[in-house]
């Protein structure tokens, strides 16, 4: 596997495309509704997101957040968000794998690399969560050396996550 973290560009605009259509043909809502904005203004989408890793015009409460896209041959299989500052019962990373690439390897490379954007911007401690029934993702953190410092219920989201440490050195 050649993967790599890209920033988002329109040299990826179909292929992301299809990895927003993958999520509405899946029935995933919350990943759909997160990204359905590039279908409708692609360039705008790309500016959002170089605004946010910039932290400019960010909503009240949230934080300058890096996105990058993970490929593999020339299409987007995953995307994650590095926050610059830990965000309570999201930590400092998110990521996703499009459903139509999960149960390949993606999800603990995905990891792995936004590790390193995470140091580039220096997170030494990275907090990262996830649902305490989602355990693909406990998987991936637990095999990215995640070390369980306990659990949190996110009210908001009325969900039960595992929260992690790992150490970026």
């Amino acid at each position: 596997m050649d993967l790599f973290l890209a920033e988002p560009n329109s040299k990826y605009k179909k292929s992301f495309e299809q990895y927003v259509m993958a999520y509405k043909e899946a029935g995933e809502d919350y990943y759909f509704n997160k990204y359905k904005r590039a279908l409708e203004d692609f360039k705008g989408y790309i500016g959002y997101l170089e605004n946010y890793s910039k932290g400019i015009a960010l909503p009240k409460d949230e934080v300058a957040t890096s996105t990058y896209w993970l490929i593999d041959n020339n299409e987007v299989v995953g995307v994650t968000r590095v926050r610059h500052e830990e965000v309570e019962y999201a930590g400092h990373i998110g990521y996703d794998i499009s459903p139509i690439y999960r149960n390949k390897g993606y999800g603990s490379k995905i990891l792995k690399l936004a590790l390193k954007e995470a140091e580039k911007i220096g997170i030494k401690d990275v907090i990262v969560t996830c649902n305490v029934e989602n355990e693909a993702s406990r998987k991936i953190i637990e095999k990215n050396k995640g070390k369980v410092l306990g659990t949190v219920f996110d009210e908001e989201e009325d969900e039960k996550l595992y929260k992690y440490l790992i150490l970026n050195n």
